[in-house]
């Protein structure tokens, strides 16, 4: 059975090319998923399980070992064995929920994927952090100072009131919100600044 959509952790500095280089001389040798040419790591373990969770039927070769725990995943405490590559074959009846949910994982454990049928290689979590830089102004802006606003609303307000513990806890809240409402908007600005300089 051919596949035509490959996901690993690393190496991330390949291109299209040499992507489809590496699968070529793999499959000469093979095929086995275990000998791939990519580093193992429980993220691929991870997004197996999930992805197998979520989706039944799908035609998968990997080297990552098929869990069969009935523990929620978000409940579980324990890291899944480490796998170099999970190979997808997705036909056109695959519904497009499917491709969301490979998309979503991928994002979720920073994944490299690559379509061997058109040759695009891509990197879901660079791809959804340069989305993010370029719509943050000005929706993403107002988001933030909203939260960043009311952190420290709340953080000043439930000090002030002074009930032991709860009030500790929730100022501690706040102040991570305003916090990290401070950093998003140090962070989009520096990202802003480096896009307008202009380059040789």
């Amino acid at each position: 059975m051919t596949f035509d959509h490959y996901v690993w952790k690393s190496p991330r500095d390949l291109d299209a090319e040499r992507a489809e280089a590496l699968l070529t001389s793999w499959h000469e040798a093979g095929g086995d998923p275990s000998r791939s040419p990519f580093q193992s790591s429980t993220d691929i373990g991870w997004f197996h399980r999930e992805l197998v969770d979520a989706t039944l039927g799908l035609d998968i070769s990997t080297d990552a070992v098929r869990s069969v725990s009935k523990t929620p995943i978000w409940m579980s405490g324990t890291d899944e064995a480490p796998a170099r590559l999970v190979a997808l074959r997705l036909t056109p009846a695959v519904p497009r929920d499917v491709i969301e949910d490979i998309f979503s994982l991928a994002v979720k454990y920073d994944l490299v994927l690559f379509d061997q049928r058109t040759g695009q290689l891509r990197l879901p979590l660079d791809e959804m952090g340069a989305y993010a830089d370029a719509t943050f102004w000005p929706g993403g802006a107002i988001q933030a100072a909203v939260a960043g606003i009311a952190g420290a609303v709340i953080a000043v307000g439930v000090w002030l009131i002074g009930i032991p513990i709860v009030s500790g806890v929730v100022a501690v809240i706040g102040g991570f919100m305003f916090v990290m409402a401070v950093y998003t908007f140090i962070h989009a600005g520096r990202t802003a600044m480096r896009t307008r300089q202009p380059r040789d």
